[in-house]
């Protein structure tokens, strides 16, 4: 019994550290793109603040706000994915 119990550690044991080490490496890379979108996102905001009024009011009624936020927000999601998944390459290859 105490054979199973040490084979079955010695399988399982580098699978979690594994997995702790991708999480926590996943978390900083989603965290970086995150501050580097609302950054973004400030230096947008402070360029729509320069534009004439006529043209803020019919850019909003024809819901480019919007339309920006959506496109933003997928290529944010886009990025992250991307990103976390290939520096996950170079920590966890293959012995």
């Amino acid at each position: 019994m105490g054979n199973l119990v040490g084979w079955l550690l010695a399988l399982i044991g580098p699978l979690v550290v594994r997995g702790l080490a991708a999480i926590g490496f996943t978390a900083v890379v989603f965290t970086g793109v995150e501050v580097l979108v609302n950054q973004l996102v400030v230096n947008a905001q402070a360029q729509w603040a320069t534009m004439p009024t006529a043209l803020l009011q019919l850019s909003t009624l024809g819901g480019f706000t919007e339309a920006v936020g959506l496109t933003f927000g997928a290529y944010l999601a886009r990025f992250a994915l991307k990103a976390a998944v290939g520096a996950s390459r170079y920590i966890f290859r293959p012995t």
